[in-house]
C-alpha cells in the first residue's frame, strides 16, 4: 500500500516509531531536537539497532535545519550517525515491512515555496527490500569514503567551529560558512572549490523534511509565562570583566548581625518583586577567549525598596558600590561551582532561542544581530519563560557535573 503523507498523519509516523521491534534506518539531511528525542527514546525503550544517515554543514546549523545538540543526543543513545555530503535524499525505514521515502523538491514555477512530496509505503516487500539494499549500500559507500562517521570529537570540534561562525554573523550576516562534514562519496562531492561550495548551499535553500516538519510542529512556540519577573542580571563591567578562571562571588554585607547577600544596580529598580526569580551573568570571557555574559546561576530576590541604598560601611566594604548604589536583597540562590567560564555563554541561549530569549522581542524572529546588542547599557532585562525553561535545563546539567554553592540571606 502507497499513501502520500501529510501532515494529518503525524499519529501514524508516532505509531511507526513506537511500533518498530528491530530496527530504524534514516537518511535525512534534516533533524530537530523533538524528532531526536523521540528517535532515542525509541532506540532505549525499544531495545532495537538505528543508523541515521544526515547531512551535516554549519549552514544547515545556523538555519536550525540540523542541531549539534540533537546529533550529539543520538550519538549518546547509542545510534550510528554518519555525514554525507550533497545529501538530498530523505528515507525512513522501520524494520523491513515500512518505508517513508521523501521527494526532491521541486520548485513551484517561479514561486518561492516547495513542494515536498512524501511516500509511505506498507506491505510493499520488493521495493521496500531495494530501499533497504539502497540504504546498505549507502553506508558501505560512506565506510569506504571515510570521514563519514560523527563522533564526539566532530561534535566539540563543530561546537566550536560554529561558535565562533555565530560570533561571525553577528557581525555580519553575509558571513558563509564553508564548514561541512561527512564522506565525499563521488569526486563531484568533495566541493574543494568555493564556487562548488556556494552552489551548494545555494541548493540547500528552503529545502525541507516532512517528517522533521511535522516533529518540529510540536515543539513549543507559544509564550511560556510565570507570575513573576525572571532577570537576565549582569555582574562585572566590560572594561574590567570578572576573572573567567574563578567561581562567581556573591555580595555579601553584615546587617544588624544579618547576612545579606545583594544584587546591585545603578539605578532604582522598583520593577523587582516579592519572589522575582534572577540568573546571573557574569561579563567575563569564554572557553574560547571570547567577552561575553557567562550564566553562573539562578535565585530569588525580595521586593525591591527606596531604602535599598548603600552605606558609608558598604562603600568602604566595596568601592565599586558608589558606582552602584541601589540594590536588592538576593532571599537565596544557588551558584554553579566551577570556573564562570564553564558556565552558560550567552551566545547559547540566543542561538536557541534567537529573539524568543526576552519578553520585550518574543514573537519577533529578529536577526541574532539585533538579539545580541539588546542587553547593552542594561543592569538587567527580562527573560522570556521559554529561556527561563532552557536555561534551567542547562543549569541542572552543570549542577551535576559540578555541584553548587548555596546562599540564603538571614
Amino acid at each position: 500500500m502507497i499513501e502520500v503523507l501529510t501532515s494529518n498523519h503525524f499519529d501514524k509516523l508516532l505509531d511507526l516509531f513506537d511500533g518498530t521491534k528491530k530496527e530504524i534506518k534514516i537518511i535525512s539531511p534534516f533533524l530537530t531536537m523533538s524528532m531526536a528525542e523521540k528517535l532515542c527514546d525509541t532506540v532505549t525503550e525499544n531495545n532495537i539497532s538505528c543508523i541515521f544517515i544526515t547531512r551535516f554543514y554549519l549552514e544547515d546549523v545556523i538555519a536550525k535545519a540540523n542541531s549539534i545538540d540533537a546529533l550529539e543526543l543520538l550519538i549518546q543513545s547509542g545510534i550510528t550517525v554518519y555525514a554525507v555530503k550533497k545529501l538530498h535524499t530523505k528515507l525512513y525505514l522501520f524494520d523491513d515491512d515500512t518505508a517513508i521515502l521523501g521527494s526532491a523538491n521541486f520548485t513551484n514555477g517561479g514561486f518561492k515555496s516547495n513542494i515536498e512530496l512524501s511516500l509511505l509505503l506498507s506491505e510493499e516487500d520488493q521495493v521496500i527490500k531495494e530501499l533497504h539494499t539502497y540504504f546498505d549500500e549507502m553506508v558501505a559507500k560512506i565506510k569506504t569514503a571515510g570521514n563519514g562517521l560523527i563522533t564526539p570529537a566532530i561534535i566539540a570540534d563543530a561546537r566550536k567551529q560554529y561558535s565562533q561562525l555565530l560570533s561571525d554573523k553577528k557581525r555580519s550576516m553575509k558571513t558563509i560558512s564553508a564548514q561541512m562534514y561527512g564522506a565525499a562519496l563521488d569526486k563531484w562531492s568533495e566541493l574543494t572549490k568555493t564556487v562548488d561550495i556556494l552552489e551548494e548551499l545555494k541548493k540547500c535553500e528552503g529545502e525541507q523534511d516532512l517528517v522533521c516538519i511535522l516533529f518540529k510542529a510540536t515543539e513549543q512556540v507559544t509564550q511560556i509565562r510565570y507570575p513573576y519577573n525572571i532577570w537576565l542580571k549582569f555582574d562585572g563591567e566590560a572594561d574590567n570583566r570578572l576573572a573567567a578562571n574563578t567561581p562567581f562571588s556573591v555580595t555579601s554585607i553584615q546587617e544588624q548581625g544579618k547576612v545579606l547577600y545583594l544584587s546591585n544596580y545603578p539605578f532604582r529598580v522598583r520593577s523587582v518583586k516579592e519572589n522575582d526569580e534572577i540568573y546571573f551573568a557574569a561579563l567575563s570571557t569564554d572557553k574560547r577567549g571570547k567577552n561575553q555574559p557567562i550564566i553562573v546561576g539562578r535565585g530569588h530576590l525580595a521586593a525591591f525598596s527606596d531604602n535599598n541604598f548603600v552605606t558609608e560601611s558598604m562603600t568602604q566594604q566595596y568601592p565599586w558600590m558608589e558606582r552602584y548604589p541601589w540594590y536588592c536583597v538576593i532571599k537565596d540562590c544557588e551558584i554553579i561551582k566551577s570556573p564562570i567560564k564553564e558556565g552558560i555563554p550567552i551566545d547559547v541561549v540566543w542561538d536557541a532561542m534567537g529573539s524568543d530569549t526576552y519578553i520585550a522581542s518574543f514573537g519577533r524572529n529578529e536577526s541574532l544581530q539585533a538579539v545580541s546588542i539588546k542587553h547593552h547599557q542594561k543592569a538587567h532585562i527580562r527573560l522570556s519563560g521559554n529561556a527561563k525553561q532552557f536555561i534551567d535545563k542547562k543549569l541542572d546539567a552543570l549542577k551535576g557535573q559540578y555541584g553548587v554553592t548555596t546562599y540564603q540571606s538571614s
